[in-house]
Parts: C-alpha cells; sequence; structure tokens
C-alpha cells in the first residue's frame, strides 16, 4: 500500500474542497502512474525506500492465502496469517521473521552480515537500485512441540536483478526484481544452492506482488502472487454507518460501473474520500464473473492504494477468492 505525502501548508491553504479536487483526478485514473520505460522497454523506477505498513491491512495470495498487519513499532512488524499465526520481522521481506509461532511450534532467528576475508562488507538492499548486494548469515532456533530445541544456520546472497512490469491477480504493476540465494550451513566456494528466492516488489503498493520458491530440485518449487490488498476500515472511521455505505459503495461499483468508471464516496467532516474503479472483467469456464479493481482511500490528504480482484457468488455478492 502507497502512501503519497501531502504539503501540510499548502492543505491549510486549498482547505478540503480544494484538496477533493486535486484527489479528484488521482481517484478516478485508479492511482497507477505509469513510469518512463527505458529503451529495453523495462520502466524506470525511482529508488525504492523501505516498505511501510499500516495496521489492519490485509494482504490475500493467489493460494488462498493471506496476512494481516497486527501491529508496527520499532520492534518490527508483526503479521497474523490465515490459520491464526503470528510472527515478527523487519519490513525488508529479504528477510525472514525473526519471531514466529505456529500451533505448537515457535522459533526465532538471528541475522548478522556476512564477512569475506577478501571482499568488502555489504550492507542493505534498500533503497533499492539495479545491482545493489548483501550477503548475511542467518541463525536459526526452534521448538517443537515436546520442547526440544533445533537449530540451524544459513548463508544468503541476494542483488536487485532490475525492473519489470508484471501482470497479478490484483492488477499490472511496475516492480523491482530482487533474487536472493540460500547455500547450505557450511559455504563454501563450491557449495550448492538449496534455494533461489525471488521478490518483484511493487512500490505503487509498498509489498511485493510476486514470490518464488526455487528449491533447486531440493524440494517442490512455490508460486504466490498478490490477488488483493484490503483495508481495514476501522482504521479510517469508526462510524459503523460510513462503513456500512463504504461497503454498499464498494459492491454497488463492481456490480454496475463499467470498466474504467469510478464511484466516489466522501465525508467532509471525516476528511475522508473513497473511490472504487472496476478495472478489467473476467469470465471463468465455470461462469463466474470477476472483476479487476482499484481502491483508493484519502484520509486527511494521504491517498492509500488497495488494488485487488473480486468476484461474483451465486447470492450476486462480490468478495475477494480466499481461504
Amino acid at each position: 500500500m502507497i502512501r503519497l505525502q501531502s504539503n501540510g501548508a499548502m492543505l491549510a491553504i486549498i482547505g478540503y474542497a480544494g484538496l477533493f479536487t486535486l484527489l479528484l483526478p488521482l481517484l478516478i485514473c485508479g492511482g497507477s502512474v505509469s513510469p518512463a520505460r527505458s529503451q529495453s522497454g523495462a520502466p524506470n523506477l525511482k529508488s525504492a525506500p523501505l516498505p511501510t505498513y499500516r495496521p489492519g491491512t490485509k494482504f490475500v495470495y493467489s493460494d488462498g492465502t493471506w496476512e494481516t498487519v497486527l501491529k508496527v513499532g520499532p520492534d518490527g512488524v508483526t503479521w497474523k496469517n490465515h490459520r491464526n499465526f503470528t510472527s515478527t520481522g523487519s519490513p525488508d521481506f529479504t528477510y525472514k521473521r525473526f519471531k514466529w509461532q505456529t500451533r505448537d511450534r515457535y522459533g526465532y532467528r538471528d541475522f548478522e552480515q556476512t564477512r569475506f576475508l577478501l571482499a568488502p562488507r555489504t550492507t542493505s538492499l534498500w533503497p533499492l537500485q539495479v545491482g545493489n548486494k548483501t550477503r548475511f548469515d542467518e541463525n536459526g532456533r526452534w521448538f517443537d512441540e515436546f520442547g526440544y530445541e533445533h537449530q540451524y544456520d544459513s548463508f544468503w546472497s541476494c542483488e536487485v536483478m532490475g525492473t519489470e512490469t508484471v501482470s497479478v491477480g490484483a492488477g499490472q504493476f511496475d516492480t523491482w526484481k530482487i533474487t536472493c540465494r540460500r547455500y547450505p550451513d557450511k559455504f563454501t566456494s563450491t557449495s550448492k544452492v538449496r534455494e533461489y528466492r525471488t521478490w518483484y516488489y511493487a512500490p505503487s503498493v509498498g509489498h511485493w506482488v510476486i514470490e518464488i520458491r526455487d528449491y533447486n530440485g531440493f524440494a517442490e518449487n512455490r508460486r504466490k502472487e498478490l490477488v488483493a490488498v484490503l483495508p481495514d476500515l476501522l482504521t479510517f472511521t469508526a462510524d459503523q454507518d460510513d462503513i456500512l455505505l463504504v461497503q454498499k459503495q464498494f459492491q454497488n461499483a463492481l456490480e454496475s460501473n463499467r470498466n474504467g468508471v469510478t464511484s466516489v464516496w466522501e465525508n467532509f467532516q471525516q476528511q475522508l474520500v473513497i473511490g472504487v474503479t472496476p478495472v478489467k472483467s473476467y469470465k471463468h469456464p465455470d461462469g463466474t464473473i470477476c472483476r479487476q479493481y482499484n481502491q483508493i482511500i484519502a484520509k486527511e490528504g494521504l491517498p492509500y492504494e488497495y488494488p485487488g480482484i473480486a468476484c461474483r457468488t451465486p447470492k450476486g455478492r462480490w468478495d475477494v477468492p480466499r481461504r
């Protein structure tokens, strides 16, 4: 989810009515602005800082799973997944979560930059730029259902490979491609890669839209794509009547609006403006109709983008597919 900064002094001068006028083009175009392209056709993206997450935001993936941001603080970002398991980690998703817990297991991880005698020490990949590299050691310990402790360590090497435009369920995004290689515990020059992990990070969403895990023949490969980013409306307004109206707006826009036509709802007293724009329509072989959409929520001059795809149920309701 992206947060676009606004100039506070300017907002004070133009007032909220003027702010709505400024935001209207953003709402109508769905919040997407295509960057310039290089000669190769790849997007020319600006250097991207670490993602910032908003508590309550839910990310839904192509395998039906989802994760919700529980809280954000100096100790990291805490998540809850579709199984009610929790984990905490850095906003830098190239590092695994440093604290995690399932129904009967829990564990911890520590990370430190790898030092090689004849190679300069690396730092973070962020802000993202093509060619940025980092190396780090992962030291983990976890406890099973019987309370027994297990330990392991791995070596990771990561690089920002370039930029690429990709299409997933949630839409089309200009992304940074990041690839990491994981090696076994005792790394040597002849060690075989145990896993390639690749992310396509979309600055417009503030999260990755594709994650690929290639286990190099050691296990079955996995791939996840972003299906939707869902807001927690209670973080924008505590008025239950407003929440019901916003939910109704979402349903009506997907049911009735043509592609590219935006429904706008506003509460000027709360400085809240919401736009919903259907982008594309699809029909599954089973007859189910699905629509790609983009929802923009602007609170006190700060727009947040929530793209996704929703399908029409037999009862006529539009729902994001998930477990």
